[in-house]
């Protein structure tokens, strides 16, 4: 769990006050205050998710789209400052043990849907993913299989 605090900028356009990443755990549930400043990639688009009193938002990790194969797909997102109000948000971060073995489920791999990831251990994702820094977006291209690189 971690509290993001963003105070607010006079020129937000200058700043972000994450940029824009995946998050390389399973799923994270985040608690939002009333001031927007999450931002999803849609379409090739940033659109704002706008805060909804009491309700938490649930984005998809990196390991969760390992898991299903690609069927579910990490959330590429950011935050944004606002200019005049300062924003709080709450997100908790579900993730696998450093030693777990991460690799697309059995039942969904077969001829006509072949593995996309390569097994790995935790431990080597989370080091690449903050030795790459979080302007890379994403690094689940380095834990693809050969096929799935060609292609």
């Amino acid at each position: 769990m971690a509290l993001n605090y963003y105070p607010p900028c006079p020129e937000p356009e200058l700043t972000y006050g994450l940029p824009g990443h995946t998050d390389p755990n399973l799923i994270t549930v985040l608690l939002q205050d009333q001031v927007p400043g999450l931002q999803v990639l849609r379409n090739g688009k940033w659109v704002p998710v706008t805060p909804i009193p009491n309700t938490f938002i649930v984005n998809i990790g990196d390991q969760m789209q390992v898991i299903s194969n690609d069927r579910y797909k990490s959330v590429l997102h950011r935050a944004v400052v606002n200019s005049s109000m300062e924003r709080l948000s709450v997100p908790t971060f579900y993730c696998p043990s450093l030693d777990a073995i991460m690799e697309p489920a059995k039942d969904l791999v077969n001829e006509q849907n072949p593995a996309v990831y390569r097994s790995f251990t935790y431990a080597d994702y989370y080091q690449k993913f903050w030795d790459r820094g979080l302007n890379t977006e994403c690094c689940l291209d380095l834990f693809k299989t050969d096929h799935h690189l060609i292609n």
